[in-house]
């Protein structure tokens, strides 16, 4: 129990660091690593029979329009470049 705290501290200590160096919230780095990881995930092979499964499993309605859906996407495709480009500065990525 005692190394679980201790890794989260760490964890959060490392977050913050580069936060801090980045100038970006600790949330928004981490959003950062979860979306890079998602899209590693995209470039790996997998069958049909289970992109089915996970398509139907997270089908979700939008109460937001084409347009709005387009438009928060490219906020977030741009976030996602603005931080990419301050990680690789600092030599994380």
């Amino acid at each position: 129990m005692a190394v679980k705290a201790v890794d989260k501290r760490v964890f959060e200590s490392i977050l913050d660091g580069l936060a801090k160096a980045t100038k970006e919230k600790p949330e928004d780095i981490l959003w950062f690593f979860q979306v890079r990881e998602l899209m590693s995930e995209m470039d790996r092979p997998m069958s049909d029979e289970r992109a089915w499964k996970i398509i139907l499993r997270d089908k979700k309605t939008s109460s937001l329009s084409t347009s709005e859906l387009l438009e928060l996407a490219r906020k977030e495709l741009k976030k996602f470049h603005r931080i990419e480009r301050k990680l690789k500065k600092l030599g994380v990525i």
